[in-house]
């Protein structure tokens, strides 16, 4: 049977954008729009959705649609209809029915929890269309975008807050042939009970964010407004927050000093972004606003390394490079990067001193002559008297380099204050040096470390970490750094058998780590107060409530402030 609406698609997709189509009577106008932006966008129609990120279960969206959602689908039980809600960015947060069969069919066409609906990752669509459109709307059969959605039939609604800021949609979706559009009318009640208690729910705190929200930003500019359990961004803003940068910008903020004024302009580590940071004091406590910027032409530059253009640009000029660091801070792995953004960069032959301070001077002096690059690592182990060979071979490179006899380069990682005298000295002869710091005083790189960590100690993907548990980590001064953390993570993934690994399999020096920002004698000993009560719990909170003789609201509160809360959603 022939399908005219998908052939009005077809025909679209082969003229371009900028023809006229005779598809009025077959088409609605904004189906018509969204197909445009859709095409605009290269969206693949072939296939279903293919981006996928864990979602945030415990948002204020969430917590506000949760009630509501879990009745209409008592209600909506045997009709073969299926309720999904969406974030702001079209992610699916929740997923609602009772029938296996349905939601067998639904996870082949990726409808399910943690896959992307916006317009932007798959076209026309209920979520996606309704948030851009900011109008209630159904869609049916082929008016979807993507080919997997054209058995099924969707009514949808923006969701929004109490200051008119779209926060996601809800959607009732079915095969067509039991839907009808008279589920349109029930969606728009299903999304105005969510946003009544949207109001209900609605702390003073939220409302001082969405109000810095709508004061603070613009369609062009990425913005980001958060406090410690919230975020709101404009679309820009989307690709620069998840779980993991939201904890790691948290403490990036509050560990900064804000008593010179309340704006703050930060460089991301190990990226070229930068973020305008603004303090806002409005509202029952602090929150920030942040507006992100790509810094063009650095790339993955390292702009703290002189003559670094040189050495990405030009292989024939090699180099004489030191990276100054605690040890276990990453001074290697920036060094061997260094190495692979050289055309045609490979690794370099790698020594290190021996346990007696003694170190390979001959073979490392044949390997840059013979056009090799080397990193020395682990220079401060040098004896006293290696002072004398290290400073032959950085001499001889020097003179090679400057004489256009050899290509290579000559990396050393070190740490110049637990170096010996002799060594030290030879060390600032080097200008040209990098720097890495230890962990404790750059936590905004702990949940991007513990993310590729993961990802090479378990290459299945069978383990991520919950929240709470990086929380944990980053609230943790980590004083063997990177080294440290590696071995950590290496343990856990061995250890723990469940997928998630959550706070309570931490180790108990890390579980128990204190927040950064410094505190007080008072809320230190209420800190340990309650970690003794939860143990003594066995983590159950109304019991370690009624130990310390106050409300479990007080108490969520408490464990909020302290970074104990227990949250463990995946990441």
């Amino acid at each position: 049977m022939d399908d005219p609406v998908r052939e009005a698609r077809q025909r679209l997709l082969r003229v371009g954008l900028l023809a006229e189509v005779p598809i009025e009577g077959v088409v609605p106008d904004l189906i018509v729009r969204s197909w445009r932006r859709s095409i605009s966008g290269s969206v693949d129609s072939a296939l279903p959705s293919q981006r996928f990120e864990e979602v945030d279960t415990d948002s204020i969206l969430c917590r506000a649609a949760d009630p509501v959602l879990d009745r209409w689908q008592n209600q909506l039980a045997d009709t073969g209809t299926t309720l999904f809600l969406s974030d702001r960015g079209g992610s699916i947060v929740a997923r609602r029915t009772s029938d296996s069969s349905v939601r067998r069919k639904l996870d082949r066409v990726h409808a399910a929890e943690g896959f992307d609906y916006s317009e932007d990752s798959i076209g026309t669509n209920g979520l996606g269309t309704s948030m851009v459109e900011k109008r209630a709307l159904y869609i049916q059969g082929s008016e979807h975008y993507s080919d997997a959605l054209s058995s099924l039939a969707c009514a949808a609604a923006p969701v929004c807050t109490p200051t008119g800021v779209v926060i996601g949609s809800v959607s009732l979706g079915g095969p067509i042939e039991v839907a009808n559009p008279l589920m349109l009318s029930l969606t728009r009640e299903i999304g105005q009970q969510i946003e009544e208690r949207l109001r209900s729910v609605s702390r003073p705190q939220d409302l001082a964010l969405a109000m810095s929200f709508l004061r603070f930003t613009n369609s062009q500019r990425p913005t980001v407004v958060m406090d410690h359990e919230s975020i709101l961004s404009n679309n820009p803003g989307l690709p620069y927050v998840n779980v993991s940068s939201h904890v790691a910008l948290w403490e990036l903020l509050n560990a900064h000093d804000w008593s010179s004024g309340g704006s703050a302009r930060i460089r991301l580590d190990g990226s070229a972004v930068e973020v305008m940071a603004r303090r806002v004091l409005d509202g029952p406590r602090a929150h920030f606003v942040l507006h992100f910027a790509d810094l063009e032409g650095f790339g993955e530059s390292l702009p703290d390394v002189p003559n670094l253009g040189k050495l990405a640009s030009a292989r024939v000029t090699g180099q004489l490079i030191r990276i100054d660091g605690p040890r276990g801070s990453g001074r290697a792995t920036k060094a061997l990067a260094l190495c692979k953004r050289r055309p045609g960069g490979v690794d370099p032959e790698q020594f290190e001193p021996s346990a007696e301070g003694r170190a390979d001077w001959a073979r490392m002096r044949d390997a840059l002559a013979g056009g090799s690059d080397v990193l020395l690592r682990r220079v401060e182990e040098l004896a006293d008297d290696e002072a004398k060979p290290l400073s032959w071979l950085i001499d001889g490179h020097q003179r090679s380099l400057a004489g256009g006899e050899r290509s290579s380069t000559l990396l050393l990682t070190s740490c110049r204050s637990n170096a010996t005298p002799a060594v030290g000295q030879i060390l600032d002869k080097v200008n040209t040096t990098a720097k890495t710091e230890a962990l404790s005083r750059t936590p905004e790189r702990i949940p991007g470390l513990v993310k590729s960590t993961l990802h090479e100690v378990d290459p299945d993907g069978r383990h991520t970490m919950s929240p709470a548990a990086l929380q944990a980590f980053v609230q943790w001064g980590w004083p063997g750094n990177i080294t440290e953390l590696v071995s950590v993570v290496q343990v856990l993934v061995a250890a723990v058998r469940s997928p998630v690994i959550e706070r309570k399999h931490l180790p108990e020096h890390i579980q128990q780590a204190p927040p950064r920002r410094g505190l007080s004698l008072i809320e230190s000993a209420e800190r340990d107060t309650i970690i003794k009560a939860l143990a003594a719990a066995n983590g159950n909170k109304s019991e370690a409530a009624t130990l310390l003789g106050m409300g479990r609201t007080t108490l969520y509160r408490r464990l909020r402030r302290f970074g104990l809360d227990g949250d463990e959603g995946s990441l």
